[in-house]
């Protein structure tokens, strides 16, 4: 979320990008001419390892996606393939069990966080989709983002440019954090509970209503695919970005959205133990790529609404792709990690419809990489 001269406003979405440090009156400023500029205009966290962030609240991991963020402004084209592949959600496994801690760093403000997160899940998405938050206290006194115990971890900041910020369910654990700042507490400001409301609708993958044409105003890009109607006073729309809403409040578009990605509140059972062992199938595949080069490797046969897991680990800087129903390319695909290291993984459901997967190793950098793959054949 990002701050305005009169009130407090916050930002997020389905895999969100924009220009960097957006207008506070809603305009776009030029994108500079070279990615050097470009990335020397964009704010990044000052803490080792800080996020650059984007559209207000949206955090990018690093140079090299960036760099690739920097390139899609430029060209404005999508960058991910919505209409016939996935979306940026959690599985069906992983919506039901969303853990996380809550940093002992909010000290006097840590009641009030606790409770606006309950409000803000328990008493917000909770209410409108089949998702299910889960608050780990023990795991407080190690609440960062290297805690592999919860799913994401919630602490507080200063000095921010930003009310708070989040992620996208696609992003690592590394970069899986809620960042609070102190600002956030500040008389006369949104609610905490309403702030949290909009920066866990990214946590679920949802996208800044703003972007979409009908608001006139702040676009970010295209890379989101329709869940509802177009909706002004929408908890993912910014009020100065020609929103109808001054309370960044939930609507009723909102509870139909969320029902449409994650089912309506327990509206569909706890996910059916794993098949037998007999169907579950491994894979293993090594090599070495140029830069620029790369490798496939399937199609496996896949079944219906079972997980699919792909991993590299290796050497230099290898990416790893993963698509249903036809082979992946750097532009078309169902899971992307896009680390800058040879260690990645996906691990994603197999959409309905669907019976064969594909993946590609590519090679950002000259790379060695060994490939795992764990499928359910039908």
């Amino acid at each position: 979320m990002i701050r305005t001269a009169l009130t407090l406003v916050a930002a997020g979405g389905l895999l969100a990008c924009a220009t960097a440090g957006d207008e506070l009156d809603g305009s776009d400023p030029d994108v500079p001419t070279t990615f050097e500029e470009f990335a020397a205009q964009t704010y990044r966290e000052t803490w080792d390892g800080g996020l650059y962030i984007v559209n207000g609240d949206t955090p990018i991991l690093d140079e090299k996606a960036l760099r690739e963020f920097w390139d899609e402004l430029q060209n404005r084209r999508l960058i991910v393939n919505t209409s016939g592949g996935l979306d940026t959600r959690w599985n069906d496994t992983q919506k039901l069990n969303l853990t996380y801690c809550v940093n002992n760093n909010f000290a006097g403000n840590k009641a009030a966080i606790v409770e606006a997160l309950r409000q803000a899940t328990d008493l917000g998405w909770e209410t409108m989709a089949n998702v299910n938050f889960v608050y780990v206290p023990a795991q407080d006194a190690s609440c960062t983002a290297s805690n592999p115990n919860v799913v994401f971890n919630v602490r507080q900041v200063s000095g921010q440019p930003y009310l708070a910020r989040a992620f996208f369910p696609n992003n690592p654990r590394s970069a899986r954090e809620v960042l609070v700042d102190t600002s956030s507490f500040s008389p006369g400001g949104w609610p905490v509970r309403n702030i949290l409301a909009h920066e866990l609708g990214h946590a679920l993958g949802f996208r800044h209503e703003h972007t979409r044409p009908e608001s006139g105003t702040c676009f970010e890009d295209t890379a989101w695919r329709p869940l509802t109607p177009y909706d002004s006073a929408s908890v993912m729309h910014y009020p100065q970005c020609n929103g109808s809403s001054n309370d960044l409040d939930f609507t009723t578009r909102d509870a139909q959205g969320a029902a449409a990605l994650y089912g309506a509140p327990g509206g569909n059972p706890p996910p059916p133990p794993p098949p037998p062992p007999t169907g579950e199938q491994t894979a293993t595949q090594s090599g070495t790529l140029a830069r620029g080069a790369n490798a496939g490797a399937g199609p496996y046969a896949v079944r219906a609404g079972t997980l699919f897991t792909a991993a590299i680990t290796g050497t230099g800087d290898a990416d790893l792709y993963v698509r249903f129903g036809a082979a992946p390319t750097t532009r078309r695909f169902d899971c992307r990690p896009y680390l800058s290291s040879a260690t990645e993984t996906c691990t994603v459901t197999v959409p309905a419809g669907q019976s064969q997967a594909y993946v590609m190793v590519n090679g950002y950098t000259a790379s060695t990489y060994t490939l795992n793959v764990r499928w359910t054949a039908p």
